[in-house]
């Protein structure tokens, strides 16, 4: 019996360490590299997208970075893999909306990922199964 219960603590312990070396490989960091920012105004409000749904508003993951540089690296670690978006603006005067014209033009620079020039989904896609670095320029 002392020996059964000295097995199936050794197993449990085993279990959780090839369950926790496995967690890691289906989260990475994704690295978002972002240029032609307007220097030392605002912020930048990153989102990450799992779902057609909920894009370019409604965010699987968020950050939002005080703008310092007119080049920028935001990080998103632990990201599952899958497929993903990206859709990023400047919040030039903090309101936390992307403000726009009359027309509904953006009036604050704005990017997506694979630098689509406009929020659709399946333009902005990229398939994310490792550590990696995407660049999004930023358009006004």
């Amino acid at each position: 019996m002392v020996y059964l219960k000295k097995m199936l603590k050794k197993t449990a312990f085993f279990g959780f360490l090839l369950i926790a070396g496995v967690g890691g490989l289906f989260a990475q960091t994704l690295t978002i590299r972002i240029e032609n920012i307007e220097p030392d105004k605002g912020y930048l409000m990153v989102g990450v997208f799992n779902n057609k749904n909920n894009f370019p508003d409604n965010y699987f993951q968020r950050q939002k970075i005080k703008v310092t540089n007119g080049t920028m690296i935001v990080a998103f670690n632990n990201l599952p893999t899958g497929t993903y978006a990206v859709s990023i603006y400047q919040d030039t005067n903090e309101n936390e909306q992307l403000d726009k014209n009359f027309l509904g033009i953006p009036k604050e620079r704005y990017g997506f990922s694979n630098n689509s020039n406009r929020p659709v989904y399946e333009k902005c896609l990229f398939e994310f199964n490792n550590d990696m670095t995407i660049i999004v320029r930023l358009d006004k």
